[in-house]
């Protein structure tokens, strides 16, 4: 255990961060979502196969597990809500907590002091961590942390336990396998390619054999996965659910007629783009532990930048490693400034993404509050859906530009020489 602070005064903020999250768990929660949790957790009940009814969960069937153990609970609790919203949101607030220990833990053992309790209290008590998790209810804490603890892994020379942390963030949500040419190619410069090829299978095997054998005991049909999987090619039906884009470019195009649900060559843009980005680091002679933090960043701010639905949730993954490069590996204040304009344009974004409705469970004891944020939903009001479009295209080019500039430095360093030879000749 690291040694940022005293005993007393861990247990004081690890205490003080959970009942704060927990007390948010009970009264919030995005209708959407929560409703599918409690859905999926009853079809597991049931034992109904959970990828075919109608709004289920897009996920491989790890989550699903808690989902029904959640459900189970409540029927236990004779059908109280608060308890399950509890329940269901445990693992995103232990989640939390874990990341911003793990990564006091390892700045602890690279950087200063001072450096690594920066970014142990930028974890803890970042309020985007836990708006996500202890109240919207997406999982992205848990996906964020498990790929945090394979880049750790990685660097601590243990290549197995690396790509099985990375194997079970798959499992839990798909993407964190972006990720994936990163730890591969920082293993590939470090390690040879047998080293290399072992981490893609291990990674790999995990999700595939875990879901082959929840289809088979459960009996399911596992086209209806690769269905939901499936939702945005035109290997099966037009996509619904992505219709308007979501935190990116395209919810910026829907607005002018492009709708990247019903244009299939938008929706596989996002692969060449991390095509490139991944032979752009396999050209690179060699790969430290700060150019894989870079590495990382750079596909997941493309992932965000280029694939047709990336809610406001998915910047959750992309924060730990940014606050490592900004924080610790390359401090700059203007980086800072950049992340959080970035942080505001995504908190803008949720604010007219259904954000307000988070409160919903609170809200609906008060009839004239809630009345009062129907204005925010963007079905019944053009001007926010315009709004989100407009915000949308705002995150891309921020994000974009914030990915430029920790990529190359110098830019800032021209700028600055730029602004003071106006200045002297202006003088």
């Amino acid at each position: 255990m690291n040694t940022l602070f005293d005993k007393k005064t861990y247990i004081a903020l690890f205490v003080g961060f959970f009942v704060l999250e927990a007390a948010l768990s009970v009264w919030t929660g995005m209708e959407y979502d929560m409703n599918i949790w409690f859905n999926t957790g009853k079809w597991m009940e049931q034992g109904i196969n959970i990828y075919v009814p109608a709004d289920h969960v897009g996920y491989l069937p790890l989550w699903p597990f808690w989902c029904d153990a959640a459900y189970r609970v409540y029927l236990f609790s004779t059908h109280n809500l608060e308890v399950w919203r509890f329940t269901m949101k445990l693992p995103l607030i232990l989640a939390n907590l874990a990341l911003a220990f793990a990564m006091g833990e390892y700045a602890s053992t690279r950087f200063d002091t001072k450096t690594a309790r920066k970014i142990f209290l930028f974890t803890l008590t970042g309020s985007f961590f836990i708006f996500i998790g202890a109240m919207w209810g997406q999982i992205n804490t848990l996906s964020a942390l498990l790929t945090f603890l394979a880049f750790y892994a990685l660097t601590r020379r243990k290549t197995s336990m690396s790509a099985l942390l990375l194997g079970v963030a798959v499992t839990l949500k798909i993407y964190p396998l972006i990720a994936l040419p990163a730890l591969f190619t920082y293993t590939l410069k470090n390690k040879g390619w047998r080293e290399a090829g072992r981490y893609v299978f291990i990674t790999a095997v995990v999700p595939v054999v875990f879901t082959g054998v929840v289809f088979v005991a459960f009996q399911w049909d596992i086209t209806d996965l690769f269905r939901t999987i499936f939702y945005w090619t035109p290997a099966y039906d037009t996509p619904t659910q992505i219709q308007g884009g979501a935190m990116n470019i395209w919810s910026f195009t829907s607005l002018l007629g492009a709708d990247v649900s019903q244009m299939w060559v938008l929706r596989l843009v996002w692969i060449p783009v991390l095509a490139i980005a991944a032979i752009y680091w396999l050209r690179r002679p060699h790969v430290d532990e700060e150019t894989l933090c870079l590495s990382l960043i750079s596909f997941y701010a493309l992932f965000m930048m280029t694939y047709s639905w990336v809610p406001e949730q998915t910047f959750v993954d992309l924060l730990p490693f940014v606050l490592l490069q900004i924080l610790a590996f390359r401090p700059r204040k203007v980086y800072l400034y950049l992340l959080a304009a970035l942080q505001v344009l995504v908190y803008a974004f949720a604010a007219v993404d259904w954000g307000p409705f988070v409160f919903l469970p609170l809200l609906e004891r008060y009839p004239a509050v809630l009345a009062a944020i129907h204005p925010f939903n963007p079905v019944q009001n053009n001007a926010i859906l315009v709004a989100r479009g407009v915000l949308g295209f705002g995150v891309s080019v921020l994000l974009g530009i914030f990915l430029l500039v920790l990529a190359k430095p110098s830019l800032i360093d021209a700028v600055k020489r730029e602004r003071k030879e106006m200045s002297a000749n202006s003088a």
